[in-house]
């Protein structure tokens, strides 16, 4: 299952033998220690705690600026992941700014105010 948004993958979700993985597309910046886009600062700890097992999280570094990709391997710990404010929190601002990027094919179908008020707390 893939998720796109103007031709952009947002999120994945694939067979692995008898469980899942997936796959998240958020901004680095909400992954590192001090907010910022730099790629040495990933806040490796917060990813190892957000999912069962430290080694069920892997990350990559798509093209673009502040684009972090995030591998999690299992239901379970895809469930944690999701069950994190912090995560939930970065795939709802990334979906607002990818929507805010400019016209696009899924524009006109979205609500910017409902949008902003989800990704408030």
């Amino acid at each position: 299952v893939r998720v796109n948004a103007s031709w952009m993958e947002l999120f994945t979700l694939y067979a692995q033998g008898d469980d899942i993985r997936a796959r998240f597309i958020v901004h680095l910046s909400d992954f590192t220690t001090d907010r910022s886009a730099t790629p040495s600062r990933v806040d490796k700890p917060f990813l190892e705690q957000s999912v069962a097992m430290p080694e069920d999280v892997s990350y990559f570094f798509p093209r673009g600026a502040d684009i972090f990709g995030i591998n999690v391997r299992g239901s379970v710990s895809i469930r944690k992941l999701l069950g994190s404010r912090r995560v939930v929190r970065a795939i709802r601002t990334f979906n607002l700014t990818h929507m805010n990027r400019g016209r696009n094919a899924y524009q006109a179908s979205h609500c910017y105010s409902v949008a902003d008020y989800m990704q408030a707390d």
